[in-house]
């Protein structure tokens, strides 16, 4: 027996394809109301969501982020295109600077910094093609589900046991995980409040060659760093104890919000809070066929 929608039942009736679109149905309904402070339908009426306070650490966080595209693009005397580099900047500007606060709790100076950092990031890195990554794309070490979340947001999956530390290094890790989460972000709509994605670190089956403290650390402060609010919550899958060593390492280099988005799991009902178990492959435990569970190409 788990719970699905609130209601005791049978997995089989959860998971039943009546039961998915009676979900699916209820989930349209549902989605009439605001899932979330950042939700873009609150915008006409952000005066009412937001303090004044905020509302004035939004408008600064805009004013002094132009500044930083403006100085950018005046160094680089016409070869800087911030405009492709990170489009979100100027097209989603006002969003862009609420999740940046909101990834930093409102702190205007730190919230500038990451910004800032996150802008000469783009602006210093070249656009990840396939053929950079092309090792790490073959070993599938990111894995996407055809089914969403339970908010209607992409699910990624990292297979760490697929990440050899010996044959790969940080920088072609930081490559792959900028192109899988650029291809999650375009899966997102943000016009229907789905502004995040939920991640499934997969430690199943992981061995010492995989135990590589350097990534894990680089992955986690990716997302905390340079994509606040993109991942609704990380869960860890199934961590063995010799994990316990390498997340000792890396857990003071994170935020109190960042982790408190991670879940350790070992039970499927843990991961069918986020994930409907008709969209869960059966590898987790799920009903889904696993070949719904397709590599990040």
């Amino acid at each position: 027996m788990l719970l699905c929608g609130g209601a005791r039942v049978e997995d089989e009736a959860c998971c039943s394809p009546k039961r998915c679109l009676d979900d699916e149905a209820s989930s349209r309904l549902r989605s009439d109301s605001p899932v979330s402070p950042l939700d873009p339908r609150l915008s006409s009426s952000s005066t009412l969501m937001m303090s004044r306070e905020e509302e004035e650490d939004v408008s600064w966080l805009v004013r002094e982020s132009r500044k930083t595209l403006a100085l950018l693009e005046f160094a680089g005397h016409g070869t800087v295109d911030l405009a492709a580099d990170a489009p979100e900047i100027r097209e989603e500007e006002e969003f862009t600077c609420q999740r940046f606060l909101k990834g930093f709790q409102n702190n205007r100076s730190k919230s500038l910094k990451m910004m800032q950092s996150y802008i000469l990031w783009r602006s210093n890195t070249d656009t990840v093609r396939k053929e950079d990554i092309t090792e790490s794309l073959k070993a599938e070490k990111v894995l996407l589900l055809k089914g969403r979340d339970r908010r209607g947001g992409p699910t990624v999956v990292i297979v760490g046991r697929n990440h050899d530390m010996y044959k790969t290094d940080v920088e072609e890790t930081v490559k792959l995980l900028t192109y899988c989460l650029d291809k999650a972000m375009a899966l997102m709509e943000r016009t229907k409040g789905i502004t995040m994605a939920t991640v499934i670190l997969d430690l199943e089956g992981i061995g010492w060659r995989n135990l590589d403290a350097q990534a894990l650390k680089h992955v986690m402060l990716f997302f905390q760093n340079l994509y606040p609010e993109r991942v609704r919550v990380a869960v860890f899958w199934k961590a063995p104890g010799i994990f316990g060593a390498l997340w000792s390492i890396v857990k003071p280099f994170l935020s109190e919000a960042t982790r408190s988005k991670i879940l350790f799991a070992r039970e499927t009902a843990d991961l069918a809070g986020e994930v409907k178990l008709c969209h869960l492959p059966k590898a987790y435990g799920g009903q889904a066929e696993d070949d719904t569970m397709v590599p990040m190409t």
